[in-house]
């Protein structure tokens, strides 16, 4: 494992770097350490890294002189590279109404939480889509058709459980990424949908069903469009249908205070 290090200001959504960056580091198998910038550092936090930019400065530097990294999991859109989630769906659309509330009003926590509540209970189309889905790596395919406004891929075990989503233990255990389905509901179960969001019980809520898994295959089923907008980690793309879901095969190497170095 080499000693040198990619070093990566996370945060700012939208910025192709950031994504090369984490692409580099992660197929070249080079040391990345994070300095978090964002609005709510999911990232961050789960690794349990300092939220104080110069702070996470020295502590990548003493780390890297000390050769201190912890192996983590990526998922994997369309071989774009994700820590935190990827969606299709309504959830794109939210995170373009909430960088434009941030571009307006500040980058702040209390702004974006805002937005994204607006943009779910103006609630959005479903979508029929034809699903094939990996439960191990091992399982074969298995297909299914779910109506749906909201394909949500998480791989942040902190917020899974934030919303309680069940599969945040799968997730955590590092086999396997949590897929979520918003599904069409009556028109008030948006605003119950966030109620059960902030109380942290999605997992009982009708509109949302939740299941883990290594490998998640999405097209439109009937009429298929040329692309699709698919978020991750708050940057927004276009892609050509299928969208394929999967969890990395090897890990991201992430430079950690306190955590012994691989073995050689």
């Amino acid at each position: 494992m080499p000693l040198n290090a990619a070093l990566l200001q996370r945060g700012h959504a939208g910025e192709a770097g950031a994504q090369l960056f984490q692409v580099g580091a992660w197929a070249r198998g080079v040391p990345m350490g994070v300095v978090p910038l964002g609005t709510f550092n999911y990232f961050a936090r789960e690794q349990a890294l300092s939220l104080e930019p110069a702070q996470a400065v020295q502590d990548i530097l003493q780390a890297l002189q000390a050769g201190q990294m912890r192996p983590v999991n990526v998922g994997l859109v369309n071989e774009r590279l994700f820590l935190v989630n990827a969606s299709l769906g309504l959830y794109p659309r939210l995170l373009d109404e909430r960088e434009r509330a941030s571009t307006r009003f500040g980058r702040t926590r209390l702004v974006a939480i805002a937005a994204s509540i607006w943009s779910i209970l103006r609630g959005g189309s479903a979508r029929r889509w034809r699903i094939a889905l990996r439960s191990d790596r091992q399982a074969p395919l298995q297909q299914q058709e779910h109506l749906a406004s909201t394909l949500f891929v998480g791989n942040n075990p902190m917020q899974l459980e934030r919303v309680g989503i069940a599969e945040a233990r799968a997730v955590a255990d590092g086999q396997h990424l949590a897929a979520v389905l918003l599904l069409p509901q009556a028109s008030e179960a948006p605003a119950r949908v966030v109620w059960n969001a902030v109380l942290g019980r999605l997992a009982q809520d009708d509109a949302v069903a939740s299941l883990a898994c290594t490998e998640l295959v999405a097209e439109p089923a009937g009429r298929r469009p040329r692309r699709l907008k698919v978020a991750f980690d708050g940057e927004r793309e276009w892609m050509a249908p299928p969208i394929r879901f999967r969890l990395g095969e090897k890990p991201l190497w992430l430079v950690v205070p306190g955590e012994a170095g691989p073995s050689s």
